[in-house]
């Protein structure tokens, strides 16, 4: 991607662009939505199974629809409506998690059914969501949107477990998965306000079937290089960031010392990062391609990793992990761009629906194979076993030119 052409002021233009506002204010309320819907889940199911292994039958309920379903919602995303599948999708999650409130204290079985309901509907809007920011959003300006998309989405995750715990204390169970749907109906007047236009799929395309249409996606995939490679990391990149937050708990408390309890400090020391990454990214890339910052991003985040898991001081290590967030969003704000630009607009619903199924993923697999690991070998062992592993992606992006030139 050429960067000469690009010009300041992105984060006013983004800013002062309503239809992207609004998609915006119906991605933070529907993840939170989402974040809040999960923990009180998970309390209610480990006070009728009273076990570990229950609390993770949500996680499982979220990683089958991932999987099975977001790459065809990804399908629908090109066929149909992008606008109307999101604000069915929010609003049917919202009518799923008021029908779940009779079940509370009933049969995990029947929790279960209607979590993999909710989390089915969910697959829809965000290929919907990430195929819109192109048509909302002019080219020079994607690098900022997607830098703000991909904040809040880590933060939704973080402000949502928070809210969690005081909207049960003060709501109850019901009352707060009462409120966690009224955050999908927020969400879905929201993104009715948001001025995308329906164009109808050209006549040659109208006659394939979904299974047709999805070969046609990975088929693409396979093909185009830049595009395989930015998924792989992508996937990697996510990933990272997942088990980081996994083990912050543990690290906290038994390597720094600190209480596990205070956790929260190295999540906030992360969103720190974040911000700056943010703030800094759209100049960086006045200098350097979308492509190269990704693979030194790479390098730098292996390389940090390692110093983190040789390090039991606080202040150190809330320093890296602020430096690891700024990365994060190098890579992943990059990245995104990179697929935006380079993916046709009529497969862009079919890519996105298979980067959602790699990016649910990434929060299921890895996360509970470093768990594992940590078990078995030790925090610090984790983390520089999974150190080394994004700094080979950094290696590896050195060899592939065409990422590299992206």
């Amino acid at each position: 991607m050429e960067t000469e052409n690009i010009k300041p002021g992105g984060f006013m233009a983004v800013l002062s662009n309503f239809g992207f506002l609004f998609l915006w204010l119906g991605q933070i309320t529907s993840q939170l939505a989402d974040r809040i819907f999960v923990y009180v889940l998970m309390i209610i199911i480990y006070e009728l199974t009273k076990s570990n292994l229950g609390v993770s039958l949500p996680l499982l309920a979220f990683g089958i629809p991932s999987v099975l379903i977001a790459p065809w919602a990804g399908v629908m995303a090109d066929k149909l409506d992008r606008k109307w599948i999101m604000v069915i999708s929010d609003v049917v999650r919202g009518l799923l998690i008021l029908l779940i409130i009779p079940l509370i204290s009933k049969s995990v079985g029947l929790i279960f059914l209607m979590s993999l309901l909710i989390y089915s509907a969910a697959q829809f809007f965000a290929p919907a969501e990430s195929s819109s920011i192109p048509e909302l959003v002019d080219k020079k300006n994607l690098i900022v949107a997607n830098s703000l998309f991909m904040i809040t989405w880590m933060a939704s995750s973080i402000v949502g477990f928070g809210l969690g715990a005081p909207l049960v204390g003060l709501l109850n169970e019901t009352g707060t998965f009462v409120a966690a749907a009224v955050f999908y109906f927020i969400s879905a007047a929201a993104i009715l306000l948001v001025p995308l236009r329906y164009r109808e799929p050209a006549a040659s395309k109208k006659g394939k079937n979904a299974w047709q249409d999805l070969a046609v996606a990975f088929e693409f995939i396979r093909r185009n290089q830049i595009i395989r490679y930015s998924l792989y990391k992508l996937f990697v990149a996510t990933s990272a960031i997942a088990v980081l937050s996994l083990l912050a708990i543990s690290y906290a408390g038994k390597v720094l010392m600190i209480g596990e309890k205070n956790f929260g400090y190295l999540i906030i020391a992360a969103g720190v990062g974040m911000i700056i990454g943010m703030a800094t990214l759209e100049r960086l890339r006045h200098y350097l391609k979308l492509g190269t910052i990704v693979v030194m991003s790479f390098l730098f985040s292996g390389m940090f990793l390692l110093m983190l898991s040789n390090t039991a001081d606080f202040r150190l290590a809330a320093f890296i992990i602020m430096l690891l967030g700024a990365g994060n969003i190098y890579i992943t704000s990059s990245i995104q761009t990179i697929l935006q630009s380079k993916i046709p607009r009529q497969l862009r619903g079919r890519v996105f629906g298979v980067q959602n199924m790699l990016i649910n993923s990434a929060f299921t697999l890895p996360v509970v194979f470093f768990g594992l690991v940590a078990d078995i070998w030790g925090i610090l062992f984790s983390i520089a076993f999974l150190g080394w592993i994004v700094f080979f992606m950094g290696v590896a992006g050195i060899f592939l030119p065409k990422f590299r030139t992206a």
